[in-house]
């Protein structure tokens, strides 16, 4: 069984917090160790800063064995960005770029077991 919570936020710094808390309270339903969840907070952090000046939206699948976070929109070009690319692998299991509705995401994965 998989859980999916969507949060939406404007992209201004100042909500950040938010997503984090938000990814915080489901770690520790998932037992995330703690420097798991440090890691894909910090992982989402970056990709934030990559978003566009509007709205953006992270959504988190909690399944068994792993959480998904998606974040997006972002700017054109930040799925293939060599530097954040190279950054967030070293903070989460999996990293894809991918396209919604013609705007790019970012999908990150952390497995639970690990």
């Amino acid at each position: 069984m998989t859980d999916t919570i969507s949060l939406t936020f404007p992209a201004d710094a100042r909500y950040r917090g938010v997503a984090t808390l938000v990814l915080g309270g489901i770690g520790s339903r998932a037992n995330l160790p703690y420097d798991r969840m440090d890691e894909l907070q910090l992982a989402v952090l970056s990709a934030l800063d990559a978003g566009k000046e509007q709205d953006v939206s992270v959504h988190v699948e909690a399944a068994a064995d792993a959480l998904t976070v998606s974040v997006g929109p972002l700017l054109e070009g930040s799925a293939s960005d060599d530097g954040l690319g190279r950054v967030l692998s070293r903070l989460v299991d999996d990293v894809v770029g991918e396209r919604r509705d013609g705007e790019e995401w970012l999908t990150l994965r952390v497995s639970t077991t690990r």
